[in-house]
């Protein structure tokens, strides 16, 4: 039953899928993550955090990697991915700046990701990360947005459930509504709202794909339901993904 209501809600097969793809000569990935391939023995899973990328990404090399896959759908420019990095929270500096490692796992097996991911969600919920809120304009809103600052890893509080159940709390809704546009970003509100302000959501999370002021790389153009800290829906926008395909950034 899992897997049936997953591919309903195009989020994919749940265990993970080993990725090959052919890297050419002209789109050499351009790495911002550090690569590190390490030995079981000498793994540190207080420091292994999961990571979510476009399988069109060029921030790190998923060639070969063991990865599963967050989100894909039949319209979408490309499906959402999950890898790991790795970082050690004790080397932050004084501007909250701090060195991430993709965490290759070309060398793993099945039993190793799940592991991996069991531990990297635990990592995740303990991130020190909190919601506030946020205006998209100088002027206050006419409801409330959550957002996070920029980091390797705001856009992956929507993987925890404990980050999203302190979304319910702040907005004072059982149903979210979340933009995860760019990689280190993410925007919520409540799904309760009037059409109207639906739709100024759906205008900034537009924005967010379609520009790029902030340089972070495109992750996901479609739209997240989420109850009980949980993703239960996906709305789909498809005349995003189009302009994708068509360049039209």
């Amino acid at each position: 039953m899992i897997q049936f209501l997953r591919n309903i809600l195009g989020l994919g097969p749940a265990e993970p899928t080993n990725l090959r793809k052919k890297p050419t000569a002209n789109t050499q990935a351009r790495t911002l993550a550090k690569e590190v391939i390490t030995d079981n023995l000498e793994m540190d899973y207080t420091m292994v955090y999961p990571y979510l990328v476009s399988k069109k990404t060029k921030e790190i090399d998923l060639t070969d990697d063991l990865v599963s896959v967050f989100y894909e759908s039949e319209d979408i420019y490309a499906p959402t991915v999950q890898a790991f990095v790795m970082m050690d929270k004790s080397k932050e500096d004084a501007n909250g700046e701090i060195d991430v490692f993709h965490l290759k796992t070309s060398n793993k097996t099945e039993k190793d990701f799940k592991k991996l991911d069991k531990h990297s969600i635990t990592n995740l919920d303990n991130l020190e990360l909190p919601f506030m809120y946020w205006d998209f304009t100088d002027e206050k809103n006419e409801y409330d947005i959550l957002s996070a600052r920029i980091t390797p890893l705001s856009s992956e509080k929507i993987l925890s459930r404990k980050h999203m159940l302190e979304a319910h709390k702040m907005l004072n809704s059982n149903e979210l509504l979340v933009s995860i546009p760019r990689k280190g970003l993410i925007y919520v509100c409540s799904y309760l709202l009037d059409t109207k302000h639906i739709y100024q959501f759906i205008d900034i999370h537009t924005y967010m794909i379609l520009t790029n002021k902030q340089n972070c790389e495109l992750l996901c153009e479609d739209l997240f339901v989420v109850k009980n800290g949980e993703i239960s829906n996906v709305i789909g926008l498809s005349q995003l993904s189009d302009k994708l395909r068509e360049g039209k950034l």
